[in-house]
């Protein structure tokens, strides 16, 4: 019962209710509803389910492809289990197929390694807050199946969005062997913190078995209110908070293009954030962590320097030299959240910082 421990890969109730939304809302072929439950593995939030996954895969020194820029709890685990990240280019609809294509093919005869995995957000990715269109998603996994890449699919913010949600690239994977697909209540019901993933069959007894050296088991008591709640009340509920972040996102971007100097910066569909950076060589001079300690702080403002989300350590695909080159870093990106105060307070905050933007940049 909910009072004891129970099953390593989590709770049937949830897993029967979650397999049977992810066809339902995610539109998932790989698996048929409720009857194929047993193919969902709860985790203690999904970033447990994307440690597992690296933990399993990478060997020291295998390579995987992230956005550039990308979360950082993401690059860090990769560096973490001894992998080698190498970022590609992103523009104002995420990752672009043709780089990403030339980043696996220049990185495997630089590196003599075969790139194992590829990072994607889909949906109103952490920290640019951008959403990929279809025929991207479609060429994203043609290429992974060409260079036999396994895509790790964050789906952490797929019900956070402002528009009709388009089809997971895991729609493509109908023999289930090619996406990891991860998602979280993190964003819908934080205090909840359950993740949920479907994988290939052949990593999911061992994904199983690694999640029980970690915890045995996810809280039970937290998985039968984490049932309750996908079950009878999140569409319902949380409509109405999603059009409360959709209102702060409208008052963040108003903001920001009244106010900010000229630059790169996204219109976010879904999600918590949007990412701003100048334009050309000042995107990767302007130091934001500096001007946080010293402009920002004593004016009551604060980003997320684009600084960090980037690895410790790696290597970038340079898009003008098409070739793989020593990591670079947008350090004058900076990621603005609209999600935790209002928007008359996002309204002031915003046009402060981009007032302040304009005095120092």
């Amino acid at each position: 019962n909910e009072f004891q421990y129970g099953q390593t890969a989590g709770w049937p109730g949830l897993r029967k209710v979650l397999a049977k939304r992810l066809v339902k809302k995610d539109k998932l072929n790989c698996i048929s509803g409720e009857e194929d439950w047993e193919k969902v593995l709860i985790s203690t939030g999904s970033q447990q389910a994307i440690y597992l996954a690296l933990d399993i895969l990478i060997n020291p020194g295998d390579i995987v492809i992230t956005p550039s820029p990308a979360y950082l709890g993401f690059v860090t685990t990769v560096v973490k289990v001894g992998g080698h990240v190498v970022t590609a280019p992103t523009d104002n609809e995420g990752l672009i197929p043709e780089y990403v294509e030339d980043t696996i093919i220049k990185a495997e005869k630089k590196f003599g390694r075969k790139v194992k995995i590829l990072y994607v957000v889909e949906d109103s990715d952490n920290p640019k807050g951008t959403t990929l269109p279809v025929k991207r998603r479609e060429q994203l996994f043609d290429i992974a199946e060409r260079h036999d890449v396994i895509v790790i699919c964050d789906a952490a913010y797929k019900e956070m969005q402002f528009e009709e949600r388009k089809p997971s690239m895991k729609t493509l994977d109908k023999d289930n062997e090619r996406v990891i697909y991860t998602s979280t209540s993190s964003k819908e019901a934080a205090p909840i913190r359950i993740g949920y993933t479907i994988m290939p069959d052949y990593l999911f007894t061992e994904a199983e078995k690694s999640k029980g050296y970690l915890d045995l088991c996810t809280p039970t008591l937290t998985q039968r209110v984490a049932e309750i709640y996908y079950d009878k009340h999140i569409d319902t509920e949380l409509p109405k908070i999603v059009q409360k972040y959709k209102e702060q996102k409208d008052a963040a971007y108003n903001g920001l293009i009244e106010t900010f100097p000229e630059g790169d910066f996204t219109n976010p569909s879904g999600g918590f954030f949007i990412w701003y950076q100048p334009k050309g060589e000042k995107a990767f001079t302007f130091d934001v962590r500096k001007f946080n300690q010293e402009v920002l702080m004593p004016n009551e403002v604060l980003v997320v320097p684009g600084a960090a989300f980037y690895p410790p350590s790696g290597h970038s695909y340079d898009p003008e030299a098409r070739d793989i080159e020593p990591l670079k870093v947008i350090t004058g990106g900076m990621r603005i959240g609209y999600s935790f105060v209002s928007k008359e307070l996002i309204d002031v905050g915003v046009r402060k910082l981009g007032n302040l933007l304009k005095e120092n940049l």
